[in-house]
């Protein structure tokens, strides 16, 4: 029995042009389908991030307002000068508060303030992020709607005129109990 090989001469140099047109159109329909995707997951991801936030920080009020009336101080309103020696207030910042792992966490109506009055606005504000777990390296603060305290994440930190003004919406918002308005948290996501 006899074999013959046949070999070819011609050698393949690369691809032919109508080959790599149908690559670009292949990989030009891939790109189009999956860019919305993926910028969808970035949005969702944000918005799932600043839930976690606004969601953390509703389970620490309602531990702290628990604590405040275990204290006796839920339902009592600002005392002037020492409080008649309350253990619970501070005559320096003006507050009731409670103790949160060697942090005082000031309060009102049983529920955490996130700011105070000119003098102790900084203490107030300080403990209030401490307690929350909001880092300076993650977020920067303003005010949000109708007053509220705004965590915003760190990437926004030039749109904080616009969540004041309600024109951008990826914060979270935390409002303590005040005579003009309930205690209230929120993760705004509408822009993330």
């Amino acid at each position: 029995m006899k074999y013959t090989i046949v070999s070819s001469n011609k050698l393949q140099q690369g691809f032919t042009l109508i080959e790599l047109v149908i690559v670009i159109i292949i990989l030009g329909i891939l790109s189009v389908i999956a860019a919305p995707k993926f910028l969808s997951l970035s949005h969702e991801a944000q918005a799932s991030s600043l839930e976690g936030v606004a969601g953390s920080i509703a389970s620490m009020n309602q531990i702290v307002h628990s604590k405040t009336q275990i204290d006796g101080i839920a339902d009592v309103r600002d005392c002037s000068h020492d409080c008649n020696g309350h253990p619970n207030w501070d005559s320096k910042i003006g507050y009731y508060f409670v103790d949160v792992s060697g942090t005082r966490l000031y309060v009102s109506d049983g529920y955490p303030m996130s700011k105070g009055t000119s003098q102790s606005n900084t203490i107030v504000g300080d403990n209030f992020k401490t307690v929350m777990g909001l880092s300076i390296d993650d977020f920067v603060f303003g005010i949000g709607a109708n007053g509220s305290f705004a965590a915003i994440p760190k990437k926004f930190a030039d749109k904080l005129a616009d969540i004041q003004n309600e024109k951008f919406k990826c914060h979270v918002e935390y409002r303590s109990p005040v005579p003009a308005y309930s205690y209230y948290i929120r993760a705004v996501t509408d822009d993330c």
